[in-house]
C-alpha cells in the first residue's frame, strides 16, 4: 500500500501541477493560445522594441528582406493579420497611402503574424496592397514587444526604431509622421511637437 501511495503521488501530483498551469496559462489570455489580441486601444505609446531593432523576413515571393537595406529611407513596418478585423478595415488605406510615399524615399513593410498563407496572399490581392509583406511565427513580433495588432512601428533614415502607434490608422495620421520623419531625414525643421 505505501508503495502504491508513492506511485500515486509520484504520478499525480506532477499531473495536477501540469493541468492547473494550463489551466492558469488559459485563463491568463482568455483562451486564444498562440495569437496576439486585437489592440483595444489606440494611438502612439511608448517604444517597447529596441532603437536599432532589426529583422529578416521571407517575402511572400520568396525573397529575403532586413530592415538594414532599407537604410536612408523611412519605413513604416506593420504587423497584422488577415483574421484582425482593423487591419482589413485599414488595408485598403495603407495600399493607398503607400502609393502616395512610396516616391519619396518611404517604405512599407507588412508582418502577418501567427496566419496562414494562402487567406494572406487573397487580403493582398483583395485589399490592392503592392509593398513588401512576409509571413512571421511571432519571432519577430516577439522581439520588437507586439502585443497585439494592429501595430505599426516607424523607423527613422538612420534605421532607428522612433515612433509606435497601436490600432488602426487613418491616412492623416499616417501622413503626419511620415511627413516628420521625411522632414527630418532632410533635416527640415517642423513645428509640430510629438
Amino acid at each position: 500500500m505505501t508503495q502504491r501511495r508513492a506511485i500515486a503521488i509520484g504520478v499525480g501530483l506532477p499531473l495536477v501541477l501540469l493541468a492547473s498551469l494550463l489551466a492558469w496559462g488559459v485563463a491568463q489570455n482568455g483562451g486564444a493560445a498562440g495569437r496576439p489580441g486585437v489592440n483595444s486601444s489606440f494611438g502612439e505609446v511608448k517604444l517597447s522594441a529596441q532603437p536599432n531593432a532589426g529583422f529578416q523576413l521571407t517575402t511572400l515571393d520568396g525573397s529575403i528582406v532586413s530592415l538594414e537595406q532599407f537604410r536612408g529611407k523611412v519605413v513604416m513596418v506593420d504587423f497584422w493579420s488577415s483574421w484582425c478585423a482593423p487591419c482589413k478595415a485599414e488595408g485598403p488605406m495603407l495600399a493607398e497611402t503607400y502609393r502616395v510615399w512610396r516616391d519619396r524615399g518611404v517604405e512599407f513593410v507588412g508582418i502577418a503574424i501567427w496566419d496562414e498563407r494562402s487567406p494572406v496572399d487573397d487580403f493582398i490581392q483583395r485589399t490592392g496592397i503592392d509593398y513588401i509583406n512576409g509571413l512571421d511565427d511571432g519571432r519577430i513580433a516577439v522581439d520588437w514587444g507586439v502585443r497585439g495588432i494592429p501595430e505599426k512601428f516607424f523607423v527613422n533614415a538612420d534605421g532607428e526604431v522612433v515612433r509606435k502607434i497601436i490600432g488602426p490608422n487613418t491616412e492623416a495620421t499616417l501622413s503626419r509622421v511620415l511627413t516628420e520623419l521625411t522632414d527630418e531625414a532632410l533635416g527640415i525643421r517642423t513645428s509640430s511637437t510629438r
